[in-house]
């Protein structure tokens, strides 16, 4: 069984899904996984909510599947941001098409 490791966090922009509950960040880390995209579970940036809890980090460059896959197992990402390597946080807007 081989194991997808996330390229270092200073190698490029990363974006954050923030999804309506763990329930769901879950079972998105289960469709990402199946699907071979690399992601990893990680607590959300205290730059983006003061809230507990988690989210789905992954390579920018990804963006377009990970939304798509999402979209289509009806889980839906109520925040999405992209990180650049100088750590500034932008929000995205999020088109399922």
């Amino acid at each position: 069984m081989s194991t997808i490791t996330m390229p270092a966090r200073d190698s490029g922009e990363r974006c954050y899904a923030v999804l309506l509950s763990i329930h769901f960040v879950l079972k998105a880390e289960q469709l990402l996984k199946g699907q071979g995209l690399l992601h990893d579970v990680v607590p959300v940036p205290r730059a983006i909510s003061a809230d507990c809890g988690m989210a789905i980090e992954f390579p920018c460059q990804e963006a377009g599947a990970v939304t798509a896959l999402l979209a289509a197992a009806d889980i839906e990402i109520t925040r999405l941001y992209r990180r650049t390597a100088g750590g500034d946080f932008a929000p995205l807007t999020i088109d399922n098409g």
